[in-house]
């Protein structure tokens, strides 16, 4: 498996959370994992940030 760079970590991160804003538009409720999972991206991409 390839080790990937920071930055495409990122790009990753950055992509799966446009696809769950687009879920949150689609979807007629929020639910829960959703709400989960969006924690959870965020908690990645601010650890990603503060630890260069």
């Amino acid at each position: 498996m390839q080790r990937l760079s920071k930055k495409d970590v990122l790009l990753e991160i950055e992509m799966l959370r446009k696809e769950l804003n687009d879920q949150y538009k689609k979807q007629a409720c929020i639910t829960p994992e959703l709400v989960s999972l969006s924690v959870q991206l965020d908690q990645l991409l601010n650890k990603l940030r503060l630890h260069p």
